[in-house]
């Protein structure tokens, strides 16, 4: 094993260095609404520092941080991302066909969320 930076592959140190500036503006724009996509992002770029750790010392120790935070983490909070957004668009098109109701409108054109779709 390689001591010091020279145990270090060029490609996976770009791959560190690329992900953490794209970690700061996830942070600086960060929301509630976002949580877990940041959260994803973040065990990504933990995965990758265990990818670069590895080189270094420790390597079975942080080869199975990298595939069980790094991947799978990331894998799980992006999925768990998609799930929770779906939930908040059907929940919110739901109030709004529930308040259509009760206003006695039956027009569809009020209720609609999400993505806004060009007028046909």
């Amino acid at each position: 094993m390689a001591s010091g930076l020279s145990a270090l592959e060029p490609g996976e140190l770009i791959l560190l260095i690329v992900s953490v500036v794209g970690l700061a503006p996830i942070l600086l724009r960060y929301t509630s609404e976002a949580k877990w996509f940041a959260v994803g992002y973040g065990c990504i770029v933990a995965g990758l520092i265990a990818t670069n750790a590895e080189g270094i010392a420790l390597g079975g120790v942080f080869n199975g941080i990298e595939h069980s935070v790094g991947i799978m983490g990331s894998g799980i909070a992006f999925a768990y991302a998609v799930y929770h957004r779906r939930q908040a668009l059907l929940a919110a098109s739901a109030d709004a066909v529930d308040s259509a109701a009760e206003n006695g409108t039956n027009d569809e054109s009020d209720t609609s969320v999400g993505i806004d779709a060009p007028e046909a």
